[in-house]
């Protein structure tokens, strides 16, 4: 055998072996890539299923109790003792009654589908659901709490009800620290499954207790079922792909039921192998090529080889213009010829090189416009940072691409690609936790004013803390209704509740009209406050009035009695913070303006008008506000009088006119009586009575005067 031959067969079984090595080698590379994109998947997907469970029972633990032995429930602290004494009566009828509204709220705002109600043994008194439970599920749920709830922590867990996984926690409800009862609040996981699903963005979901949930386009439930293993990451089915994640629900009553969520990932398992096969097919090309050019050197002999070298080497430097010279048909001309096709190779190398890499620089151009975009999203000082760090991954690219790249570098590429994925996952994700914080934002505002945070110089509820307080200037609005009480005993409860909410519902937009907030609601009662003029305060107070009298006009129609009310204000210095416990605390003003609003709240009832008014807030008021002079009171704790004023603004043109007409005349007979001359005090209100009999202060001051 010819040493070319042998030198050329050897060539030839290493250049094989390595071809197999590095093809084999590329395929581990992408069974790599392929698992750690299943990992990547699964654990996205884990933290928001975490983040959903999690969210359900702390959402229902909140509207619990603090579990230490001892502690009224939540309906005890909301003045709701009676729900304990209807608990330890163990009247359904009477438990419906009380807590109704209070299973409404839950249930209104999405926090729980049941509410059940037991003794102190666990036994079932009541359960309030917009479901007919089975008498089955009612067996179970009772023994579950009676075996599980043994001690005063709060119990958290699933249960099946109605043939339906509900998320469930367990608390037990004292009175005088002796334990009354247990309750259980429910949540269907339907929801919660169904909005994991979209956020997760998985393709298909199975619910292997009692029953499957449903499935999506791509496969079946009895496909999903015939293929799982228990502990598969991994599932193929039909050509398709899918990462498999599993979740174990515990029951109360011990039994593990599995969920299996999969997502597609076809077209990103397919993306990843044509990467591996354009790169293998390249291998072999490259292999294919060194091949054929070592077998011409060797063909030619020795003598021409290193003329080959050299040219080969120049081409190897990246220096493409060397110039291959062909000439005649002898051994050195079929190396040249070798060696100009190689070159020519090598320029198409170079073009395909280019197309990557401009492809890679828009794939990293378009992350970074993401990343602006989301910037815009986020507070001034997260945004200046996220701006900052785009900078500097725009100079790192920008230097990488005046440098020498490799166009197979694989592990750089797939990094990319990997980035890219991860970056839509959490672009997405932090978009849904900031349009969800804004509806959270804007639900607190329902319970917490917007101005008593501005008041207390905070940025959000979460800045507040208990004793923080302010001293301010404020012009404080009590409203009552007259008869309250004669009109509720004539109404069923819910027909209370509907009053009550169609005079609110009458009436609290003219304090938000004009700047104010309502502070709290006792009953039927309303404390406002507005802080910047007093004006704002009178202003609102009329326009109740006068949407009071529509909202009379429409009882009158429908053969219901009307509605009055009275309203009293003052300004002054007040002290406005936070009161409570850390747990439990609500925001409030304490002050003898205060007292002095309610004071005269109460005084509409004597003088028989709807609003009056103290000095204090009068003086602030501009002319165009007609108002008169009434009395002057004494109140505890002060050394002077105060005097007071009927507004009458909101009262017919004609009625307006001739109060103001009057004024002089009752305000000369207001000097008198404080003289006590009752005599000439009953010659003005006489002249008075002539023009305007039906002033019903004219007959308080005539009664006056008789003594």
């Amino acid at each position: 055998m010819l040493l070319r031959t042998r030198i050329l067969l050897a060539l030839m079984i290493a250049f094989l072996a390595i071809g197999i090595i590095m093809l084999f080698q590329n395929f581990l590379s992408r069974e790599q890539i392929r698992k750690a994109l299943i990992k990547e998947v699964s654990l996205g997907q884990n933290v928001i299923w975490d983040k959903t469970m999690s969210g359900s029972h702390d959402q229902m633990e909140f509207y619990a109790y603090d579990s230490r032995p001892g502690t009224p429930s939540i309906w005890a602290l909301r003045g709701k003792r009676s729900a304990l004494a209807a608990v330890e009566k163990k009247n359904p009828k009477l438990i419906t009654k009380v807590i109704g509204k209070f299973y409404r709220g839950l249930t209104e705002s999405l926090v729980i589908d049941h509410l059940f109600i037991f003794d102190e043994n666990g036994d079932m008194v009541h359960y309030l659901s917009e479901d007919k439970i089975s008498k089955f599920s009612l067996i179970e749920i009772s023994t579950e709490v009676f075996e599980k709830n043994t001690d005063h922590k709060t119990i958290s867990g699933f249960s099946i009800i109605n043939n339906e996984i509900c998320s469930v926690i367990i608390f037990k409800i004292f009175s005088n620290g002796r334990v009354v009862g247990q309750v259980m609040y429910a949540k269907k996981i339907l929801p919660l499954v169904q909005d994991f699903v979209s956020s997760a963005e998985a393709d298909y979901i199975a619910l292997y207790a009692p029953n499957p949930l449903f499935t999506q386009k791509y496969i079946t439930f009895q496909d999903f079922k015939n293929n799982i293993v228990t502990d598969a990451t991994s599932l193929s089915i039909n050509t398709k792909s899918y990462s498999v994640n599993k979740y174990n629900l515990a029951l109360l009553d011990g039994t593990i039921v599995p969920q299996y969520f999969a997502r597609d990932i076809t077209s990103a398992i397919s993306e990843y192998n044509r990467t591996f096969i354009v790169a293998g097919v390249l291998i072999i090309f490259a292999l294919l090529l060194i091949g054929v050019i070592i077998t011409q050197i060797l063909r030619s002999g020795f003598k021409p080889l290193y003329s080959a070298i050299n040219a080969l080497n120049l081409l190897s430097s990246g220096n493409t213009d060397v110039d291959v010279k062909v000439k005649g048909n002898d051994e050195v001309s079929q190396i040249a010829n070798a060696v100009k096709s190689f070159r020519e190779a090598l320029i198409n190398y170079s073009d395909v090189r280019i197309t990557a890499l401009k492809n890679r620089q828009d794939q990293e151009d378009k992350i970074i416009g993401e990343t602006l975009k989301l910037a815009t999203l986020l507070p001034a000082e997260q945004r200046k940072a996220l701006k900052k760090d785009v900078s500097s991954m725009e100079n790192i690219n920008s230097t990488n691409r005046n440098k020498e790249q490799n166009l197979f570098s694989t592990d750089e590429n797939q990094t990319m690609a990997l980035l890219s994925i991860a970056f839509s996952r959490i672009s997405k994700e932090i978009k849904a936790l900031f349009r969800k914080q804004v509806q959270l934002t804007k639900a607190y505002q329902r319970f917490v004013p917007e101005q008593l945070l501005e008041s207390l110089d905070k940025k959000s509820i979460l800045d507040v803390q208990l004793g923080n307080q302010v001293q301010k200037e404020m012009t404080i609005l009590f409203s009552d209704i007259r008869s309250f009480t004669n009109i509720s005993e004539q109404l069923e409860p819910a027909e209370n509740f509907k009053f009550v909410n169609d005079y609110l519902s009458a009436v609290v937009p003219s304090i938000r009209k004009y700047d104010g907030y309502v502070d709290k609601y006792i009953g039927d009662a309303i404390m406002a406050l507005f802080t910047k003029k007093s004006s704002d305060a009178v202003n609102s107070a009329i326009d109740m009035l006068s949407k009071l009298e529509t909202l009379n006009k429409k009882r009158v129609k429908d053969s219901l009695p009307n509605i009055s009310i009275g309203i009293g204000i003052n300004t002054g210095s007040v002290m406005l913070g936070t009161l409570g416990v850390p747990d439990r605390m609500e925001g409030s003003v304490i002050s003898d303006t205060v007292n002095l609003s309610a004071r005269l709240e109460e005084l509409t009832k004597y003088y028989k008008v709807p609003l009056i008014i103290s000095s204090e807030t009068e003086k602030m008021l501009p002319k165009s506000i007609t108002r008169r002079e009434i009395d002057e009171i004494e109140v505890k704790g002060k050394t002077n009088r105060v005097r007071i004023f009927e507004v009458f603004q909101w009262e017919s043109k004609k009625i307006r006119d001739k109060k103001i007409e009057l004024t002089p005349i009752f305000s000369t007979a207001l000097e008198q009586y404080r003289k006590n001359d009752l005599k000439n005090c009953r010659k003005q209100l006489k002249i008075y009575e002539k023009l305007l009999p039906d002033d019903p202060i004219l007959g308080l001051y005539l009664d006056r005067c008789k003594s």
